[in-house]
């Protein structure tokens, strides 16, 4: 995916899963702070336990910096959720943005709350 560009396989996808919406997430690096391998995959573990205790479904993923600063982070793509689910997540596991995807396959960046 690529933000701003629409995307039909990521709208086949929702379809398929009878969903309007879906929130790509990670928990590594808080705020943009890096963290030892270790405990981003100790944060990823409790971001899977949230949602699957939300009763979600996810698939993992990769966030990947089309630059190449940044190493790639294990996310998850949430089917099914909200903005306002997108913003408990940003909050929780302190996220400066997550992509929000419509049912049309849109990606845009969702800032954090504090940051709108």
């Amino acid at each position: 995916m690529k933000i701003g560009e629409h995307n039909a396989d990521v709208a086949s996808l929702l379809s398929r899963h009878h969903v309007f919406s879906a929130v790509f997430v990670t928990a590594f690096n808080p705020f943009g702070h890096v963290l030892e391998p270790a405990h981003n995959a100790k944060r990823q573990c409790l971001l899977i336990d949230h949602v699957e205790r939300a009763g979600l479904h996810a698939l993992p993923g990769a966030g990947i910096d089309p630059k190449g600063k940044w190493i790639a982070e294990a996310s998850l793509f949430v089917l099914g959720t909200t903005r306002q689910f997108a913003d408990a997540l940003m909050q929780k596991f302190e996220q400066n943005a997550v992509v929000y995807v419509d049912a049309a396959g849109l990606p845009c960046l969702l800032w954090h709350p504090v940051y709108r």
